[in-house]
């Protein structure tokens, strides 16, 4: 059986291996789930760190840093990607497509925000909970920002 959400749980602990092969076997569903539980997730890590309205530089500064740690090549992640990214999960720009790219710079992006918040197992699992209720509650033909940005109105 796949399971999209195990696959992320297996990224984010670490556990690289296990996770490989579980996207070895994905669906088109399957990978459909994945994106939007990896768009969920970078949405709520993103906003744990960052708020709308805020300088660049912090941002600009971030993205190196994850780049840095997580991107061996230096070519796999384009850095105006990876900030729009940011910028679009504070709801200050438009959604970007679920593209091959944009799997890889949320992913790398994810992976360092949660290693800088020094997440414990208990925190991962709430950051993929609060991940798959964004996900779970994102309209039909429309995307997981849209039902992050009713969650967060949701909860102030």
């Amino acid at each position: 059986m796949n399971d999209p959400h195990a696959a992320l749980r297996g990224l984010l602990a670490g556990r690289l291996r296990g996770h490989e092969r579980r996207l070895r076997r994905f669906t088109e569903a399957d990978w459909r789930r994945y994106a939007d539980l990896l768009a969920g997730a970078l949405l709520v890590a993103v906003r744990r760190r960052f708020v709308a309205g805020q300088d660049r530089a912090p941002v600009i500064r971030f993205v190196a840093s994850a780049r840095e740690r997580y991107d061996v090549t230096g070519m796999d992640v384009e850095p105006a990607l990876a900030e729009a990214l940011v910028w679009a999960a504070l709801g200050e720009r438009p959604p970007v497509p679920d593209d091959a790219p944009a799997i890889v710079a949320r992913t790398v992006l994810l992976l360092g925000l949660l290693e800088d918040e020094g997440c414990t197992d208990r925190e991962r699992d709430d950051v993929l909970a609060a991940a798959a209720h964004t996900a779970d509650n994102a309209a039909p033909g429309g995307n997981e920002h849209q039902a992050g940005a009713r969650d967060q109105q949701e909860t102030h």
